[in-house]
């Protein structure tokens, strides 16, 4: 299995309670349910003291607008390796602009391109759109060039559809180095030995990641649950130095809550690396994936 099959399936696994940022609810449901691989239910959006519905016609196997970014660029990477960042952009364009094939939630950094082709499309003098986007969404050409044995400099050229923030390119290069490292290292070993490649605006954080055990301690002063960078690489990497099994990880990854598709995708790419993964479990998407 790819890296990106493994990453929607975390992305699937969490898509039920996607946006949900009341972590003391999520983790009393807990106790009585499983949160994973399950359809979002309007109900406990409503009853979370913070909630997004994002997706009222999400089913139980659905993904993420992210999810679906990296199926489609997947995929049409794989039958053309030359697949540039105007052919993305096109081929976002014509699956989310309004009538488009796809009827998930349209991210603003997606409604800012669709924005920004409108314009160049009607030649309309108006100023565009500023690309400064810090989600989550930069990762998503990086699962593919992981795969299909492309460049950073590749991914990094897809994700400045959205982003002109480098810091993702120091974040490819940190991940590189923990994807190499995990064979001959523990993974907290592999994240240690990676972080000067960080960038230095996220320096404290991360070393707090791994050092700090209490997570809603950890959350409170140094990450958050939010998709932004800032709060979510940290995040991430405090539950990798957990070390947990894979699906532990992503329990508790939905328990607490925020963007936790999005996390999860990180997630379930590294852990797929270290603990065996259930194949029936892909069985859960409602895609497909190889």
């Amino acid at each position: 299995m790819k890296l990106s099959s493994y990453a929607l399936l975390a992305n699937t696994a969490s898509f039920g309670y996607h946006w949900v940022y009341d972590p003391v609810y999520l983790k009393e449901l807990a106790q009585k349910e499983s949160l994973l691989f399950t359809s979002p239910n309007i109900n406990h959006y409503q009853k979370a003291k913070s909630a997004y519905f994002g997706y009222p016609f999400g089913k139980k196997g659905d993904v993420t607008t992210q999810g679906m970014m990296l199926k489609w660029l997947f995929d049409a990477t794989k039958l053309n390796p030359k697949f540039s960042s105007k052919d993305f952009a096109k081929l976002l364009y014509e699956k989310m602009q309004p009538g488009g094939e796809y009827v998930g939630y349209v991210e603003t950094y997606t409604q800012k391109l669709i924005l920004n082709m409108t314009i160049d499309r009607l030649r309309l003098d108006i100023p565009k759109a500023e690309m400064t986007d810090d989600h989550l969404v930069g990762f998503v050409p990086y699962f593919v060039a992981k795969d299909l044995n492309l460049s950073n400099e590749w991914a990094w050229e897809q994700a400045q559809l959205f982003t002109n923030r480098h810091e993702y390119k120091s974040l490819y290069q940190m991940f590189d180095s923990i994807l190499q490292l995990i064979p001959e290292y523990t993974l907290i070993d592999a994240i240690k030995k990676s972080l000067n490649l960080a960038p230095e605006s996220m320096e404290a954080a991360l070393v707090q990641a791994i050092e700090m055990s209490d997570t809603t301690d950890f959350i409170k002063s140094y990450a958050g649950i939010a998709c932004s960078i800032p709060q979510s690489i940290p995040l991430i990497l405090h539950l990798l130095a957990m070390e947990k099994d894979f699906i532990s990880t992503l329990q508790i990854n939905t328990e607490l809550g925020g963007a936790s598709s999005e996390r999860g995708m990180l997630l379930g790419a590294i852990l797929s690396k270290i603990y065996p993964v259930d194949t029936t479990l892909f069985n859960h998407l409602n895609i497909q994936v190889e």
